[in-house]
């Protein structure tokens, strides 16, 4: 990917910069269907990614939300090079707190965030860092598949486990906090990307076998190609249909296939619900 602003979900998107991975399939013997997000994962070898606070934000509530959970309206902000999150405990009455904390990577390449700042109705801020470490110590015990832990009072995050409907795996080597977002960059980061079409706004599938709809492509190069590369891709994997619809297509001489494609942003815009083919072509 490239320069895209991809809809992980209705409420959580990532801003990518760039990304290079690859689509594994859980199914033996199947490729990967991209209609199907659980029929794969994605395996994250370089990428440049930012999360902004309203994403982050539904990301803490989905890992949050289940029966018996100790936290509930959870908010996050970014801002002052820190993340901030405010929420309510639950113990046998609820607490209403605000934990501020810096980015860090963990040593196997995780997500950390270390409180420097934790306040609430009243208890004192060792007490109330005790209190959360041990309600998310024992979630972790019970859920560890919600990507979130406790390592000596600070919160440990795998991101690729806490993004609803897609399993990323990936080792964070960079993060930190710019303006209003949360940039994390995986392998390389955006270094690792080739030079040409560098003004080009990109979803690529090449080499192997991907299913797209109904069409199987064997030795893949599938383009999806923003229409306007002024403003970042913005692209919903589970509407890209209606993208898809809006868009045009075109064959290369090495039988791939460019498809050009609108915002998800823009479908209601644009005359007759399509975009106009270039003239000529």
């Amino acid at each position: 990917m490239q320069n895209v602003r991809f809809h992980a979900s209705d409420d959580v998107i990532l801003n990518v910069a760039w990304l290079q991975g690859t689509l594994v399939s859980k199914v033996r013997g199947r490729p990967p269907v991209f209609d199907d997000q659980r029929s794969f994962r994605l395996d994250i070898k370089d990428a440049e990614i930012a999360v902004g606070a309203s994403s982050l934000t539904a990301l803490v509530n989905t890992a949050f939300d289940y029966p018996g959970t100790p936290l509930s309206d959870l908010s996050v902000t970014v801002s002052e090079g820190r993340i901030e999150q405010r929420g309510k405990l639950h113990k046998v009455i609820s607490i209403p707190f605000t934990v501020k904390a810096d980015v860090a990577v963990s040593a196997d390449g995780r997500l950390l965030l270390h409180p420097d700042s934790v306040s609430g109705a009243g208890l004192p801020i060792g007490g109330l860092i005790s209190t959360l470490g041990l309600e998310l110590d024992n979630l972790i015990k019970s859920k560890p598949e919600r990507g979130i832990q406790i390592q000596q009072n600070n919160l440990v995050l795998d991101p690729g486990k806490m993004i609803p409907g897609i399993e990323m795996r990936g080792k964070l080597t960079r993060a930190a906090v710019r303006g209003d977002l949360l940039m994390q960059t995986f392998g390389k980061g955006a270094a690792s990307k080739p030079r040409e079409d560098m003004r080009q706004n990109y979803i690529w599938f090449r080499e192997g076998t991907i299913t797209f709809g109904k069409l199987t492509m064997v030795e893949a190069d599938l383009q999806l190609i923003d229409a306007d590369s002024r403003d970042p891709f913005d692209f919903h994997a589970a509407r890209y249909n209606d993208q898809l619809i809006a868009g045009y297509s075109r064959n290369t001489t090495a039988r791939g296939l460019r498809t050009y494609m609108p915002d998800f942003s823009d479908l209601g815009r644009l005359p007759d619900g399509k975009l106009p083919a270039p003239a000529g072509k």
